[in-house]
């Protein structure tokens, strides 16, 4: 009886088929990355189209857009996303004044791109539950623009029929912000406001001065808007602030002022 020896891949051969399977495996990663990022902001823009729905068919019923912070001044209990009975607490969105507009739970649904950041248990992180959404509360969620900052302008939010351009007014987009506050924060947190790029402390007057930016270009490079008229874009950062927030992809798009955030 004839024997033949086993045939079977030599050291040299194995190397090469490992080597093979790297390569393929370098070229593919980024594709998969890139599928799955865009699926993540399909699902982000989907959450921004129900925070729209919401703040209409809350206006629609109080005839004014949700306030931002309605009591910032005094209590500081109640954002635009949550509730809380003590400072000391975090927000709580089934009580906030959108959910009974969301449907289920009434919790605003957080971007999936912002999972690989902080959570609610962070440090510091006072603003979870706006899902890593901001308001523009200068603009909409309040009526600085027409009364200046103060208790007054923040009890209430913008009447829809006094916004000029909806089409040009930013009502939600993608947000965050750094921490611990400095020059070398290590992680981000929720932030609900989509801050402008300059403060408006009198009626109908940009200030010299501007807050630190939150809009947050979380993919791949884009920040995802939702505007007055409901359109949704997604927008390149075009204004940069100091390094701590530009290395977390943290600015602005649009022209260095608030003509994207002003309601008149």
């Amino acid at each position: 009886m004839n024997s033949r020896p086993l045939e079977g891949f030599t050291l040299i051969e194995l190397l090469v088929a490992v080597a093979v399977i790297v390569i393929l495996a370098g070229l593919l990663f980024p594709a998969l990355s890139a599928a799955r990022e865009t699926a993540r902001r399909a699902s982000c823009m989907n959450n921004l189209r129900q925070l729209y729905l919401a703040n209409v068919m809350y206006a629609d019923e109080n005839g004014s857009y949700v306030a931002a912070a309605p009591d910032i001044f005094t209590s500081n209990l109640k954002r635009w996303h949550g509730a809380r009975t003590s400072t000391s607490q975090p927000f709580d969105g089934s009580h906030g004044p959108l959910a009974p507009y969301l449907g289920g739970s009434g919790r605003i649904r957080q971007c999936r791109s912002f999972a690989r950041f902080a959570n609610g248990t962070a440090e510091n992180a006072f603003e979870a539950s706006c899902g890593a959404y901001g308001y523009n509360a200068t603009g909409v969620g309040s009526l600085i623009y027409s009364l200046g900052y103060r208790v007054e302008a923040m009890s209430v939010g913008g009447n829809p029929a006094h916004i000029r351009d909806p089409s040009r007014t930013v009502m939600f987009a993608d947000c965050a912000f750094p921490q611990p506050y400095g020059n070398n924060p290590k992680y981000l947190i929720e932030y609900s406001f989509a801050e402008p790029y300059h403060w408006v402390f009198n009626p109908g007057q940009e200030s010299a001065f501007r807050p630190d930016p939150s809009i947050h270009f979380r993919h791949n490079g884009r920040a995802n808007v939702v505007w007055c008229d409901g359109h949704i874009s997604s927008e390149e950062m075009e204004q940069k602030a100091e390094d701590h927030f530009t290395k977390w992809n943290i600015g602005w798009f649009g022209p260095p002022d608030n003509s994207l955030f002003d309601p008149y």
